[in-house]
């Protein structure tokens, strides 16, 4: 890696993080030319400060200098993250076609529908701590739903949530193993 290389990290992490250079300067309690210094390569910061700055940008210090990322959900594979959410998508889907008969039934559904996309969504979400509790408060959701008869009392409904709870559990655990194999 070249010192353009970390200096363009540097920016680019800056930017991601949403701060100026005085924000950082102010943080790191350095002026905000050398933060300047820094970004266009003129001179790099020692490797305190590199350590503070990955800290003040959420990121490892070997991500900042090497642009290697760790901790990025989408490494698991981003088609295989995406699957999870469309399989409990289409499950829903199916469920609502073939249980939902009341318009209690048919809300109910359309928001854990909802949920699914949701969850989809956050698929692109890099850090892996946000999505591992988006996809712990889902399964949350899910087993409340299956268990607790008030919701909705029909066997095919607390089925079809029972499965959608599975496969996040199965996505929790591949999840949180791979960042195990990651990191050991």
């Amino acid at each position: 890696m070249t010192v353009n290389d970390i200096s363009i990290a540097l920016k680019q992490k800056r930017n991601e993080a949403g701060l100026t250079q005085e924000m950082v300067a102010d943080k790191l309690h350095v002026s905000r030319q050398a933060v300047s210094n820094w970004e266009t390569g003129r001179h790099l910061p020692d490797i305190t400060l590199i350590n503070q700055l990955a800290k003040l940008y959420d990121v490892s210090m070997d991500e900042l200098v090497n642009q290697k990322k760790h901790d990025k959900v989408n490494q698991i594979g981003p088609l295989q993250n995406k699957l999870y959410s469309i399989l409990i998508f289409v499950m829903l889907i199916v469920s609502r076609l073939e249980i939902a008969s009341t318009s209690r039934d048919l809300i109910t559904i359309d928001c854990l529908i909802l949920l699914s996309v949701g969850l989809y969504v956050f698929t692109y979400i890099e850090n892996v701590h946000i999505h591992l509790g988006i996809i712990f408060i889902s399964l949350a959701v899910f087993i409340i739903c299956t268990f607790d008869a008030s919701i909705l009392n029909a066997f095919e409904f607390q089925t079809t949530t029972f499965m959608a709870g599975m496969v996040l559990l199965w996505q929790l655990v591949s999840t949180h193993h791979y960042q195990i194999k990651e990191y050991s």
